[in-house]
């Protein structure tokens, strides 16, 4: 259907979902077979993330580059 969609996909946000995604996961004791819900739980929080970072006034320099993953 859609070739070459790679140039589409944030790969670096892709990686900060996955570890978000792993550290959930790792929290709450690595349950088996819920692979899914922590993946969207992850995209959720950083997508809330980003949005309020790309707020007028929220992005003046003051948050000092801190990690994305959430714990």
């Amino acid at each position: 259907m859609y070739e070459n969609t790679e140039k589409f996909v944030d790969m670096d946000f892709e990686q900060r979902v996955r570890q978000a995604a792993y550290h959930l996961w790792e929290q709450d004791g690595r349950p088996f077979g819920r692979e899914t819900e922590y993946w969207f739980r992850a995209l959720e929080q950083l997508l809330a993330q980003r949005s309020s970072e790309m707020e007028p006034g929220k992005n003046d320099g003051a948050s000092g580059g801190g990690s994305d993953v959430i714990h």
